[in-house]
């Protein structure tokens, strides 16, 4: 992955890493959170790693990296209100440009074809944007735009207002029967800003401010001491424990799945040679994330904690 993502989210890095290379990344992809510059970063590396001639290393200089990097590959897009537009609206995703993307996915391609869709403005900078868009692209990434607009174009989270669900509608039958080589990501402050009906056909991942959130998994790490032979007779022990520490500590049950998350990540990075316990962690994280929308469907946390465990047991 891009060296500057693997240094500030290696375990996301890893973990896409792990499913490109077996070929079960999911179809659709959110990345939500409130820096929606990096999850812009993660979604061009992602389309450089599925499309890499080569190896697939950071330094990669194959034709398909270096059209990435320069965001001129034909079959990348950024999809936003002022990105690949062909028609007169200027506050929304028209219509129109969905209907230009299904006709590039059902048309032949030597490619992956990758569709991030975000909003996006021109405007002038903060330094901390200025400072996190130089950080990336400092290692050969482009903008979207191009000329003197290139300077001034960053990313913000898709919503109903820009991505409207009439619109967005448009594309569920793709992302729920995608062509093969095709990959949709959406770029978020909320997963609730999206229509529920591509959320749940989506695999959604928080990309926190790498600079201030941090994840606590000391607190059930003991019950993992035999992973991947996690012992059934603790599992109401591991839910009691997961419940007492989230009612000590004031928490949303979401973030205590985080910290589990964030676990398998960091199991995902220290095992990456070995394949059988890969595909299980890989599995298990797939189960947290179906969790968290648990959670989102207002199921009790005491049954979700319990499912998520008892899962944990299978090999």
């Amino acid at each position: 992955m891009n060296k500057v993502l693997d240094k500030k989210y290696s375990y996301l890095s890893n973990f896409f890493e792990a499913a490109i290379s077996q070929n079960r990344l999911f179809h659709s992809i959110i990345l939500y959170g409130s820096n929606n510059f990096i999850q812009y970063a993660m979604a061009l590396e992602l389309a450089r790693k599925l499309n890499c001639l080569e190896d697939g290393n950071p330094d990669c200089n194959c034709q398909n990296c270096r059209w990435i990097r320069e965001n001129k590959h034909p079959a990348v897009m950024t999809i936003s209100k002022i990105d690949n537009k062909n028609d007169d609206s200027k506050t929304v995703i028209s219509k129109q440009q969905v209907d230009e993307v299904l006709d590039k996915i059902f048309s032949s391609s030597e490619y992956h074809r990758v569709f991030i869709f975000c909003d996006a403005e021109i405007k002038e900078l903060s330094q901390t944007e200025t400072q996190e868009k130089d950080e990336f692209l400092n290692t050969g990434f482009a903008s979207p735009q191009e000329g003197k607009d290139s300077k001034f174009w960053y990313p913000t989270g898709i919503n109903g207002t820009c991505f409207q669900p009439v619109v967005a509608n448009a594309l569920l039958k793709s992302i729920e029967e995608p062509p093969s080589n095709t990959t949709f990501i959406f770029l978020t402050k909320d997963r609730d800003d999206l229509i529920q009906t591509i959320v749940s056909r989506s695999q959604a991942f928080y990309m926190a401010d790498a600079k201030f959130t941090e994840y606590n998994t000391t607190f059930f790490e003991q019950y993992f001491s035999n992973y991947p032979n996690f012992d059934k007779g603790t599992v109401l022990d591991f839910v009691q424990t997961l419940l007492k520490y989230q009612s000590e500590n004031d928490l949303e049950p979401t973030y205590v799945i985080d910290c589990i998350q964030y676990y398998l990540f960091e199991l995902l990075k220290s095992n990456s040679d070995n394949k059988f316990l890969v595909g299980k962690i890989y599995r298990d994280i797939e189960k947290t994330e179906k969790s968290k929308k648990m959670l989102n469907s207002y199921i009790k946390e005491n049954t979700v904690y319990e499912d998520l465990a008892l899962y944990f047991t299978k090999i």
